[in-house]
């Protein structure tokens, strides 16, 4: 059964391709069709569009070539190759018109005249589009520069936007642009979604897929799906096709925290190991406890166990009578730094502040590990005194409950007794 058939979809709703009619209205995405618009019907001649990859531009300048169909002719180029010579982009613009460009370049500029002012008399405006347009060369630039002199006394005949990402704000700022830079009467740019309109932007798609029933993403993974994506419509698009192939694959409905956990992690979008993730999803399993089992969000005991540990802590150290401030002088330990190479071992290893004078052990996070599984497998327990020589040995370790894979971590030399 495919994606369509198991939610009820009547079109894809996280396709790649750049489809107007999936724009979504974001504050910056609105404001920056608002104003390609304006620039359009007050010619202005120049226009840019400035977002980083993945943000939208090609869908909303195919939206902006769409509302002016009726009332414009257009010519759209993409990607244009870097080593591109201002002749041949004259002829790429010519051949998209339909026209077949003349051998020489005069001849090329006489040949765009001519169809410009048809359209001028036909009462329709001409727009031409470049699309990743940091790709052109300063040359091709200044000959983009050259085609707003097409005009007439009253009106200009050609109307440029000039599209790409962040690198191409920085090459107009060139001394050597300046005279196409002041020509630019408006610059739009793109902005990433924030959490609340990753959601929108979501339900927008899922609405448009002809998707209806409850919730398909619950809050919790649009939560970890916004963080994940960065507010990236691509990126967005991306992990919820992932996230409802998984969905899909288990024979759920519904997209809940642990999947979109699961296909951020297959992903690799987040910034820390997988070991952070929960466990890996049986896609096999289809007992109803195996399911259960696997959709606990199993990570959220950790901070549980790690608060009843110092709840503990906190009692003994009362019912001892001993002060609940430290004395371990962490100011003579030289923690180790997490790059420590084996061979350094002997000279940065602390000393354990109290009990016998032994060198301590160091160990290298693997992965799946846990503090509580590092001290069971290496100290034989993972009581609040082991934990506590751990925390001593490591002060630099603020977060016991955060630890990543290859992070080096320094242990007490296990005994005789802690080891039975």
């Amino acid at each position: 059964m495919t994606i369509l058939q198991h939610f009820g979809f009547s079109e894809e709703p996280f396709g790649s391709s750049p489809d107007p009619r999936c724009l979504y209205s974001s504050p910056t995405h609105r404001e920056a069709l608002t104003s390609l618009h304006y620039s359009f019907e007050n010619v202005r001649g120049f226009t840019a569009l400035i977002a980083p990859p993945g943000m939208g531009k090609t869908t909303l300048l195919f939206r902006f070539l769409e509302d002016i169909r009726e009332s414009a002719g257009s010519v759209f180029l993409f990607d244009v190759d870097s080593q591109c010579e201002p002749r041949e982009l004259l002829a790429c613009i010519l051949r998209d018109m339909g026209m077949s460009p003349a051998p020489c370049f005069a001849e090329m500029h006489d040949q765009l005249n001519g169809a410009l002012v048809a359209q001028a008399r036909a009462g329709r405006k001409f727009v031409v589009v470049i699309d990743e347009a940091q790709n052109l060369s300063d040359a091709a630039l200044e000959m983009v520069r050259l085609l707003t002199n097409f005009e007439t006394p009253r009106t200009k005949l050609l109307q440029i936007v000039l599209a790409g990402q962040p690198q191409l704000a920085d090459k107009l700022m060139q001394p050597s642009l300046l005279q196409l830079r002041q020509r630019i009467s408006t610059i739009c740019r793109l902005q990433p979604l924030s959490a609340e309109e990753t959601t929108a932007y979501v339900d927008h798609r899922l609405k448009l897929a002809g998707y209806s029933g409850e919730r398909l993403f619950t809050k919790e993974a649009l939560g970890l799906i916004a963080e994940a994506s960065q507010g990236i419509p691509r990126t967005i698009n991306n992990l919820c096709f992932n996230a409802l192939s998984l969905c899909r694959a288990l024979k759920r409905k519904q997209v809940d925290g642990r999947i979109a956990a699961e296909a951020i992690s297959d992903q690799q979008l987040m910034p820390v190991s997988k070991d952070s993730l929960p466990p890996r999803l049986d896609v096999a399993a289809t007992a109803p406890e195996q399911r259960r089992q696997a959709t606990r969000p199993a990570w959220l005991w950790v901070p549980a166990i790690s608060l009843l540990l110092i709840v503990a802590e906190f009692g003994l150290l009362r019912l001892s009578g001993t002060s609940t401030s430290r004395s371990y002088k962490t100011a003579e330990v030289r923690s180790p730094d997490t790059k420590v190479l084996p061979a350094q071992a002997s000279v940065m290893a602390p000393t354990a502040p109290n009990g016998p004078k032994t060198t301590p052990i160091q160990i290298r996070v693997e992965p799946h590990q846990t503090l509580i599984s590092i001290a069971i497998e290496y100290l034989g327990s993972s009581d609040v005194q082991s934990l506590r020589q751990i925390q001593t040995l490591n002060p630099r370790l603020v977060d016991p409950d955060h630890i990543v894979v290859g992070q080096t971590i320094w242990l007490p030399r296990p005994t005789a007794t802690s080891v039975q």
